[in-house]
């Protein structure tokens, strides 16, 4: 054992935790009550004024800044981050994907030690987690290895128009990143990688005729966005990881006129930049074959890929040490959803998924498991203790 291992304060950490386990069943079941969808900024006031409250009596500061169109963001520092070359940087969520009024319709409820509830994992579960996890070393005076500081968002659900250049900046200056979306599935596993994802407009135009008396004087845009969903089906490598879908489709006017027009929305995702940019090219460069019709392309990838870079893997490793130090055996897995998480990759380490354990996000069956939740406040309080990343990863990974 080395003298980190021995200085760790795992066990105390832990102690901690399972000793408020009432806490946070009952601190998560009141944030699952305060109903906060995206589409309703209204709504985050009471919520991020009670985080706010909570997170000042842990330690830290904090400011709510208000957003344009959305719900705006709350950010909460250790009084020591705002001057700090570098910090470890905690990034979540408030807004769910459920309306207002479903909690009345589908109240959070708790049984054989999980809590179902809108919101409970995605991520309601995750800030339960960050509140706790920083009155843990509060209150058992530790210090954070490097200055904390946690941003709170409310359009993630939407990709972050508002919050993500903020997250960036923050990023730029993290020695590691810390996501605290869901984990995936019940066994709760960890997301070290992540793919990019992107979305196109694919539109045909053609020109309308009468279907049954001059047919030859149209030219059917239907019939080639038969041509180009085919085409672009063909671009999914599942073994590559690449993976394209057309989930969406409009066409023609009425069943006796040859379509005038056409529109494919087209879902893809790809595991790396280079497989990204591949087929992005491929997309782009699809002709109509179809005599008499145009096709256009408008779209791209809006959040890159989080890649298993030197970086992010020492970061894993160091974290999958802290889960041992706790009784824990962590594993990790590739997502194929987007969030927070690739962005601040581009910058810094970073790991996802390092929420709540349970299953069901943005289902009606939603849950947390509420011994793995502490769990997970065990571990991300150890987490901050651990000494920083080093600043020159390549000698570090050499030595």
């Amino acid at each position: 054992m080395t003298a980190s291992e021995q200085n760790h304060p795992a066990e105390r950490i832990r102690d901690w935790a399972e000793s408020h386990a009432d806490e946070v069943e009952e601190y998560l079941l009141a944030l699952v009550e305060h109903e906060t969808p995206t589409e309703n900024p209204e709504t985050f006031d009471g919520f991020f004024e009670r985080l706010a409250d909570d997170l000042e009596e842990a330690g830290l500061e904090t400011e709510r800044v208000d957003g344009e169109e959305t719900g705006g963001r709350l950010e909460a520092w250790t009084p020591d981050a705002s001057d700090a070359d570098k910090i470890q940087l905690i990034v979540g969520h408030a807004d769910t994907v459920w309306p207002l009024g479903t909690v009345d319709e589908n109240p959070p409820n708790v049984d054989d030690g999980t809590l179902e509830g809108p919101g409970s994992l995605d991520m309601k579960g995750g800030l339960t987690q960050a509140v706790f996890a920083l009155r843990a070393l509060d209150e058992l005076s530790l210090e954070p290895s490097l200055p904390v500081h946690l941003l709170v968002s409310s359009d993630e659900e939407v990709g972050s128009p508002e919050s993500k250049p903020r997250i960036v900046e923050l990023a730029q200056r993290a020695n590691r990143v810390f996501v605290l979306e869901p984990a995936s599935g019940p066994e709760g596993k960890i997301k070290i990688a992540r793919k990019s994802v992107g979305r196109f407009t694919v539109t045909i135009e053609g020109k309308a005729a009468h279907a049954g008396l001059e047919p030859e004087e149209g030219a059917s845009a239907t019939q080639e966005l038969g041509n180009v969903i085919h085409r672009l089906h063909g671009l999914t490598d599942v073994d590559s990881g690449v993976t394209v879908n057309v989930g969406e489709v409009e066409a023609g006017l009425r069943s006796n006129v040859v379509a005038p027009d056409a529109k494919a929305e087209v879902d893809v995702r790809a595991p790396t930049h280079e497989a990204a940019e591949e087929v992005e090219r491929k997309i782009r460069s699809i002709e109509a074959e179809t005599p008499g019709t145009r096709l256009s392309v408008e779209g791209g990838f809006g959040r890159p890929p989080m890649e298993q870079t030197p970086g992010n893997r020492l970061l894993w490793e160091r974290v999958q040490e802290v889960g041992e130090r706790l009784g824990m055996s962590l594993e990790g897995t590739r997502s194929g959803g987007a969030s927070d998480g690739n962005d601040a990759s581009q910058h810094a380490p970073t790991v996802d998924g390092f929420g709540a354990v349970g299953d069901g996000a943005h289902q009606e069956f939603e849950y947390v498991i509420l011994d793995a939740l502490v769990d997970r406040v065990a571990l991300l309080a150890a987490c901050l203790v651990e000494e920083p990343l080093p600043e020159n990863l390549e000698k570090e990974l050499q030595a």
